[in-house]
């Protein structure tokens, strides 16, 4: 049997922050399933209220892959009775079989030296967003917030996020971190960004966290000329971007490709399934 010393540094090992690895292994949340290491834990959603199971990987040695998802089920259906659905957080690199009954919910990707930047010419700029701008903004985060409900299988009202919506705005306004784009012919969309942490690593990171450009500027530079905003206000600070397709299917898979041939990385992967469906009904 591991002692204590011994379950920190291994989970310490895995790059997760000291602290955090103190903490982990006296919580109960970390589950051994053959030589993989996970933490699984509920979480409930801000707006729905809906609970789910969340299981972060942490070792991979990829023995025990074919069966590792329904035993992950199978245990976060034993700890949260009444919880149907789990989220499994895939780290980057790592493969793991698509569950039975679920679907990507978010795939990220880490932005890297080799995704090019594009300059304002003509008629185009990009600048820093103030509060005036919410007349524009506000809208598309509401749209880009009910959507990503919806692809995740949820259906939630304008009213149910628009308070969410107004509230990154104003901060991320105060952050300096929302870039618009205009032309002549007027506002052609927006990038939001986010300060984020690694919640296992506690190293500090910046994520897009929506990047919108209205149906009928579509096909215009506004959107090559907003994540080059983005990036270059990431890379100036030193920081890491990640940026996220939501939901699967032909479309956002189109999306994570384009992404990944203009010099975009895979990130971390998030999987959904049903928990009745994926575990092997033990216990």
């Amino acid at each position: 049997m591991s002692s204590h010393r011994d379950v920190v540094a291994e989970v310490s090992g895995y790059g997760v922050a000291p602290d955090l690895a103190e903490e982990l292994s006296t919580s109960g949340l970390l589950a051994r399933l053959h030589d993989e290491l996970a933490v699984i834990t509920e979480d409930t959603d801000a707006i729905t209220g809906q609970r789910r199971a969340l299981a972060v990987l942490l070792k991979s040695t990829g023995r025990g892959v074919a069966d590792l998802l329904p035993r992950l089920a199978d245990v976060a259906r034993l700890r949260f009775p009444g919880v149907d659905r789990m989220m499994t957080v895939v780290p980057a690199r790592r493969i793991v079989p698509a569950p039975r009954s679920g679907h990507p919910h978010m795939r990220y990707v880490l932005a890297t030296d080799a995704v090019a930047l594009a300059d304002p010419d003509g008629d185009w700029s990009v600048r820093p967003a103030g509060r005036t701008d919410i007349s524009d903004v506000l809208p598309l985060l509401v749209e880009a917030m009910v959507d990503g409900y919806r692809v995740a299988g949820t259906a939630v009202g304008e009213a149910q996020v628009e308070a969410d919506a107004r509230r990154l705005f104003d901060r991320a306004v105060e952050d300096g971190i929302v870039f618009v784009a205009h032309d002549d012919e007027g506002f052609a969309g927006h990038v939001t960004i986010v300060p984020d942490r690694d919640e296992l690593s506690g190293l500090d990171r910046l994520e897009l966290f929506d990047l919108f450009v209205p149906r009928h500027r579509r096909g215009t530079p506004a959107s090559r000329l907003l994540t080059s905003a983005a990036l270059r206000y990431a890379r100036n600070r030193g920081l890491p971007l990640r940026g996220y397709v939501s939901g699967h299917g032909p479309a956002p898979d189109r999306v994570l490709d384009s992404l990944l041939g203009k010099g975009w990385v895979r990130d971390t992967t998030y999987w959904s399934c049903s928990l009745e469906q994926e575990g092997h009904r033990v216990g």
